[in-house]
């Protein structure tokens, strides 16, 4: 093979790897980032240390609109989840951190029945990167070696207006309106150790998104100390552009979710949830029909209330999360299991309140693969 042919060899390749929407594991060097990448789960800090049992009843939590009526005061809040990752395959051992700032949005009350709720929140997180060592022959020279490098940076954001209206002191009931925005910058590298002889190559490629989709919830105290919340979401139409041109059309997601908790012990709630989201209604919208599977998300957790600090009681959170992943690796479904537990912290007489949330994930499903990562969640909650 002359460099020559090797040259646009090297870039039909990497222009295909960087249209595509989904690859191998061993690409992307994750079971948890295929395709669009990973379903974060749009869950605040307080739902994340219950393992997102509590998502359904959390004001700041883009699932339930119906939970703002839950917070009639008004409120902004953000939050910052690191995740370090751990990949190992036969041919090594992989360390990845990844910074997101999943979740921020502000709870804006007009009176004690009616309350609104702005907020964005990562939908997809498609971050990554891999390298891997090559060898190629040219010519005369023989063993060249250089590294294929991936690097995926972006995803899908969900931008979120909601209203929530008081019924009845026990009937609570919401709606609100979903866009969906965002890109990936996808950059393909072969890197030679010898620059004299050979000239690197890099292609990097934008894939943007748009879409919308609405949801609605609502929650019933079937009894003073037991309440069943029920939400969700109808999607619309999506569209991918490749270097801001329409490439394909799809559909964002239908989901469906529900929990119910209990109050019954003083200071403690104690709460179950489950989830399906329709993501194979997303497939068509993958450039190489990258497949995606319907995945169910269960969960259960407990807050309860701790020592006193300042007059406010220290909130002590803990629970359990069993989910599917909604892109295959390989025809092989992918699913992660998730226990760990949080704090929430009341500073300046509850006007200001830290929440911290610690998770261990494992991802299961692979042959020859074990992935498993550290979620950090610090949020930040600040009332006037």
């Amino acid at each position: 093979m002359t460099r020559t042919t090797f040259f646009f060899r090297s870039l039909a390749t990497a222009a295909v790897a960087l249209v595509a929407a989904g690859s191998t594991a061993v690409a992307q060097g994750t079971e948890s980032a295929q395709s669009f990448g990973y379903p974060v789960g749009e869950l605040s800090t307080r739902a994340l240390g219950t393992a997102g049992a509590l998502g359904e009843v959390d004001a700041r939590s883009a699932i339930n609109p119906s939970a703002l009526s839950l917070q009639p005061q008004g409120a902004v809040f953000a939050q910052y989840d690191p995740e370090l990752r751990t990949v190992v395959t036969s041919a090594g051992t992989a360390h990845t951190t990844t910074a997101r700032f999943p979740n921020v949005g502000a709870v804006l009350p007009v009176n004690r029945r009616l309350v609104f709720g702005v907020s964005a929140s990562t939908f997809l997180d498609r971050t990554w990167e891999t390298t891997t060592s090559r060898t190629q022959t040219f010519g005369a020279d023989t063993a060249v070696s250089f590294d294929e490098r991936r690097r995926s940076d972006g995803g899908i954001e969900d931008l979120r207006l909601a209203a929530a209206y008081s019924l009845s002191p026990s009937v609570r009931i919401g709606i609100a309106g979903h866009g969906y925005t965002g890109s990936t910058r996808v950059t393909a590298s072969e890197l030679f150790a010898d620059t004299l002889q050979y000239r690197n190559i890099t292609q990097v490629s934008n894939v943007s998104y748009g879409g919308n989709a609405v949801s609605a919830g609502v929650e019933v105290d079937l009894l003073p100390k037991l309440n069943i919340a029920l939400s969700g979401r109808k999607g619309g139409h999506a569209t991918m552009y490749v270097n801001d041109t329409a490439a394909v059309h799809g559909n964002i997601p239908d989901r469906y979710s529900g929990s119910i908790t209990f109050e019954g012990i003083p200071g403690t709630i104690i709460g179950a949830r489950f989830s399906r989201e329709l993501w194979s209604q997303m497939q068509s919208l993958s450039i190489n029909n990258a497949p995606a599977v319907d995945a169910t998300d269960v969960s259960a957790g407990i807050e309860s209330a701790g020592p006193r600090l300042g007059g406010f009681p220290l909130l002590i959170r803990a629970g359990i999360r069993r989910r599917d992943l909604p892109f295959p690796v390989n025809g092989a479904d992918v699913r992660e299991t998730s226990w760990g537990g949080g704090i929430g912290l009341p500073i300046a007489y509850d006007r200001v309140t830290f929440d911290l949330a610690v998770l261990r994930s494992t991802r299961t499903g692979v042959a020859g693969v074990d992935e498993h990562a550290y979620n950090f969640s610090l949020g930040l909650r600040v009332r006037p």
